[in-house]
């Protein structure tokens, strides 16, 4: 009989552990989808003390959309692109109409790096950034000189 009850001692503590795993992994979970959904709620990215009204592009589709068939972008306003985790993620100028700035954005808000004045004649070709990002914000041409935006600019977003 005590055999029984170092087995049963024993599955306790399993129990609780699975127990405690499942509680740590939902709260993570719960977490990151809050994250997203405020990270949905942005309406102004600020960049050296100047606000850009920004549009967010934050599922597959209106990623995939982006700025394309628009026929301009005013001066002060961009395009957020959000993923759900940092990756090296490619932009192409697909029925673009006007050039752009491509600014990449790491997890950290930090740009480390920028395409300057893409055209739409660059399609096919893909744009990719040197490291990963989660972050991607699309500019007026040469609107990122404008706003001194260079490798290691703090980007901040207000909603």
């Amino acid at each position: 009989m005590p055999g029984f009850f170092v087995i049963l001692t024993y599955m306790k503590k399993i129990f609780l552990l699975i127990f405690g795993l499942i509680i740590i992994l939902g709260s993570f979970f719960l977490y990151s989808k809050q994250s997203v959904k405020e990270e949905s709620n942005i309406k102004k990215v600020k960049i050296n003390n100047v606000s850009i009204d920004v549009d967010i592009a934050n599922t597959p589709e209106t990623r995939a959309t982006g700025l394309s068939g628009r026929t301009s972008l005013p001066e002060g306003t961009g395009m957020l692109f959000i993923f759900e985790e940092s990756g090296d993620y490619g932009f192409w100028m697909k029925n673009m109409n006007f050039s752009i700035d491509i600014v990449w954005i790491d997890s950290d808000l930090r740009v480390v790096g920028v395409e300057k004045s893409v055209s739409p004649d660059t399609f096919p070709q893909t744009f990719h950034p040197k490291q990963a990002v989660k972050y991607v914000l699309e500019l007026p041409a040469r609107f990122s000189d404008i706003l001194g935006v260079d490798i290691g600019t703090i980007v901040y977003f207000e909603t």
